[in-house]
């Protein structure tokens, strides 16, 4: 099999480790063996490689090249856990990461799961490969845009949208034909993003889409491209009746205006419709003024806890501000514990000691609900530089909860804190027991990888 590089090989769905020579091989008998199964795996035939190299005696079976080959032919099989057991026999004799071949391990945890009969584990792989920012994934996500699964295209599509050589794919176009809204919204977003002017002509006739949230895309994604008349219709959306138009108008504009979008979210605070309210709330998390650090007070008091939810986020952004007062006072007074882990995240973003929460913290750890240890391990991943030590031990210890959101969450959070500093925890996390567990944790290190690359 011919390719131009590695990680080309890489995005044939499985997974390619280049072995260029066999100089560890002892002798020139044991080399003409390996040379034999080196043939069978360019000829795919996979199985028998790993029958022939279970034949090898422990010497040659040892050396590096054939060690190599045996994981990529694991992972060729679609056996990314056998593939982890040898790789970490790999590194104990190498005594270092081979990062490149533990990025493909990585990529074969989330790709298994992207056709699982499940459509829950199938979301999780196409939320892995959307946040990977390589042009390898294209592949699968243009695959994803085929899933039965309107959710799941929508994934596909906005990991599309977020690549350049994937608002290029003549099927992330095409995809402005799907029948649900979230995948037309996440084309016409990325192709507002792309500054071709050529994608006008796709954008304009959504205008007229029978669905508001479409016809709201359509509008930022010209705006986006310059055209008044896209801006207007957007910002007409957003004083519009419908609670799902307004909503979507006012996340678009605070995106293209910042701070000049104040007077309409300040109004929209106000608004008889929870999600107006909370949409308003998010908002104001990206304009750190005066006015919004007085609005999203009154907001966290709110009588929904999604609003105050929203609201704790938003203060916790307000950098160069003193927010704490209301969060301080909050995470006394809300009787939400979900809403009570979302204010301790802002209180850490804030600067707060970690000390001074402690007990709020070990309190909404230990609470039978899976859904607010959940939050609190995301709300860990917004402490600052000062409490970053306290909130590893903090997520290490939520690490071992029972249920696979709560590990799915630390995973997450660990990686957001630290970077590939936390790769030796993220490959604990491909160890989990947990599908969905192992395949963020590949979905993390790919990310980071990309970052580090």
């Amino acid at each position: 099999m011919k390719c131009s590089s590695i990680r080309r090989c890489a995005i044939v769905l499985t997974i390619l480790v280049g072995l260029t020579s066999l100089v560890s091989v002892p002798s020139s008998g044991a080399a003409s063996d390996v040379q034999k199964i080196q043939t069978l795996y360019d000829q795919h035939e996979y199985q028998r490689v790993l029958e022939e190299l279970g034949k090898l005696d422990a010497d040659v079976a040892g050396a590096l090249a054939v060690r190599r080959l045996k994981i990529s032919t694991l992972l060729r099989l679609g056996k990314p856990k056998e593939a982890l057991a040898d790789y970490d026999r790999l590194i104990q004799v190498v005594k270092q990461e081979d990062h490149s071949l533990l990025q493909e391990v990585a990529l074969a945890f989330v790709v298994v799961l992207t056709k699982d009969m499940r459509e829950q584990m199938r979301g999780v792989a196409y939320t892995a490969l959307k946040d990977w920012q390589s042009s390898d994934a294209v592949q699968f996500l243009e695959d994803g845009l085929n899933d039965g699964s309107g959710l799941v295209r929508a994934l596909a599509a906005e990991g599309l949208a977020k690549l350049e050589q994937g608002r290029r794919s003549t099927r992330f176009r095409d995809a402005l034909d799907d029948q649900a809204v979230l995948v037309k919204e996440a084309v016409l977003k990325g192709l507002g993003r792309s500054h071709d002017a050529s994608h006008i002509g796709l954008i304009e006739p959504l205008l007229q889409d029978p669905e508001v949230r479409v016809r709201v895309a359509a509008a930022e994604a010209l705006c986006r491209h310059r055209r008044t008349s896209g801006c207007a219709l957007l910002e007409q959306s957003g004083s519009a009746p419908n609670p799902d138009e307004r909503g979507a108008a006012i996340r678009a504009l605070v995106d293209l205006q910042g701070a000049q979008v104040m007077p309409i979210l300040i109004e929209a605070s106000q608004h008889k419709q929870p999600s107006i309210r909370g949409v308003a709330a998010m908002g104001f998390g990206h304009v750190p003024q005066p006015e919004a650090l007085t609005v999203l007070s009154r907001l966290l008091r709110d009588p929904l806890p999604p609003v105050r939810v929203a609201a704790a986020v938003s203060l916790g952004q307000l950098q160069g501000l003193d927010a704490r007062p209301p969060l301080r006072k909050a995470i006394t007074e809300d009787r939400d514990a979900s809403v009570r882990a979302f204010v301790i995240g802002g209180l850490l973003e804030q600067g707060e000691r970690f000390d001074e929460l402690s007990p709020a913290i070990e309190a909404l750890s230990g609470t039978k609900e899976p859904a607010v240890r959940t939050a609190l391990a995301r709300a860990l991943a917004r402490a600052s530089e000062g409490n970053r030590t306290a909130a590893r031990l903090a997520l290490k210890a939520l690490f071992s909860d029972t249920m696979p959101r709560v590990r799915i969450a630390v995973l997450k959070s660990m990686a957001k804190l630290d970077g590939m500093s936390a790769l030796q925890f993220l490959k604990q996390g491909l160890h989990d027991e947990d599908d969905a567990v192992r395949a963020t944790a590949g979905g993390e290190l790919l990310r980071l990888a990309q970052v580090r690359g």
